[in-house]
């Protein structure tokens, strides 16, 4: 979707602001920016943010009287820049709050820029999961600092990992998007579970031992007994969420909805439409231009009998990908019965040493995730990690 700039350009030089900055140089140079679409970040109809130098304006706008005269008497912009100064008085990295500003319902939040730093979860997933690197440091970082601003007395009411961010350079970790952080001075051990199950998002790139020693780092078990029961009784319900919404998640995966795929007219038959898969960060699994001129080597083609079979096969791969399954996924649906495979991983591996806990811990996962699979359908990749290779051969827990 286009974005738009909501607000007028001239905005910022309306004498009725009410402005709440403590630097008057600061103050000064954000009544002299002119907001322009080349600097706008991202648009909402309620919420804009800008990029302008060395600053990032974030505003808040009403749709309606009723919210205005919220956002008058509560402006959100305050509650984060309160927040700001909460983190930065106890030690706990984020970005630098610079001040605020009220005009009527509209509010906006001055920060200052970052630069070098990207949404952690968006560095993990190319680093980590796509790019084969060692978690280790990582995941202990982040559970350290995490464990940190629980032992401070913090607490997130949206807690996940696009809303930190991260430094490769230097290591560093800081929060972003405050809105959501209260301070209660202390948190009570049930909270701090309840917010650490943001740990269990990363299963798809650690093992079972980094998994369980990131859970007892952040302080959510003391023992891997325990870290096993939270990280089970998460992954369960995760899955128990997903087949509950699964019914509006399932119509946007076939209608072509972004977050899912890309649909573009099938290569020599203009008149169907084929869905090209993404991954976690939002890139097809297949380039737009290789998929154009046919199917890309190492791709394999499943024409199945019915459109219903195949719908059911590439939503089986859309709730696997939710669940952070590694499987042969499919990087394309050619309507209404084709579907492309992507090429198989290098180094699959079929043998499994009796007794490894790391077998049992794996399929305890996805029996927890209502996902059945025979044995001969599973292997290893070099990092040891597991990966489903037959997609016919697997019963997922939205399918009746």
């Amino acid at each position: 979707m286009k974005k738009t700039a909501p607000l007028p350009q001239n905005l910022l030089q309306s004498k009725r602001w009410h402005w709440h900055i403590p630097s008057e140089k600061t103050k000064d140079a954000v009544r002299s920016l002119v907001l322009t679409p080349p600097h706008l970040v991202k648009s909402t109809p309620v919420r804009s943010v800008y990029r302008c130098g060395d600053y990032y304006l974030k505003f808040e706008r009403s749709p309606d009287l009723w919210s205005a005269f919220r956002k008058s008497v509560h402006p959100k912009a305050r509650v984060e820049y309160e927040n700001g100064r909460n983190l930065a008085a106890a030690g706990i990295p984020a970005v630098d709050c610079l001040g605020w500003g009220k005009l009527g319902g509209t509010n906006v939040l001055v920060t200052r820029a970052m630069p070098g730093y990207i949404p952690l979860d968006k560095y993990y997933y190319e680093q980590i999961v796509y790019g084969g690197g060692n978690a280790d440091r990582l995941v202990s970082e982040i559970a350290a600092f995490l464990k940190k601003f629980f032992d401070a007395g913090f607490c997130h009411g949206d807690l996940h990992f696009g809303n930190i961010l991260y430094h490769p350079g230097s290591n560093s970790l800081a929060w972003v998007d405050l809105i959501e952080i209260e301070h209660p001075g202390s948190v009570e051990p049930a909270a701090r579970r309840f917010m650490s199950r943001c740990i269990v998002t990363l299963r798809e790139g650690l093992s079972r031992t980094q998994m369980l020693h990131a859970i007892r780092e952040v302080g959510a078990a003391e023992t891997d007994t325990e870290a096993e029961t939270f990280y089970f009784a998460e992954v369960r319900r995760t899955a128990q969420h997903l087949i509950e919404t699964w019914e509006k998640r399932s119509g946007q995966a076939l209608s072509g909805y972004a977050k899912f795929a890309d649909a573009m007219p099938c290569p020599g038959a203009p008149d169907r439409t084929m869905l090209l898969r993404k991954d976690w960060l939002g890139r097809p699994l297949l380039p737009k231009e290789e998929a154009a001129k046919g199917m890309p080597a190492g791709c394999e083609l499943i024409r199945t009998a019915d459109e219903a079979e195949a719908e059911c096969l590439y939503l089986r791969s859309i709730y696997l990908q939710a669940l952070r399954v590694k499987h042969r996924r499919v990087a394309a649906f050619a309507r209404p019965d084709e579907l492309w495979l992507e090429p198989l991983p290098d180094g699959l591996s079929g043998s499994f040493a009796n007794g490894d806990p790391d077998v049992a811990f794996f399929w305890r996962t996805l029996d927890e995730m209502m996902i059945e699979t025979p044995a001969s359908s599973v292997c290893r990749l070099p990092d040891g990690s597991f990966y489903l290779t037959d997609l016919t051969h697997v019963y997922a827990g939205f399918e009746e």
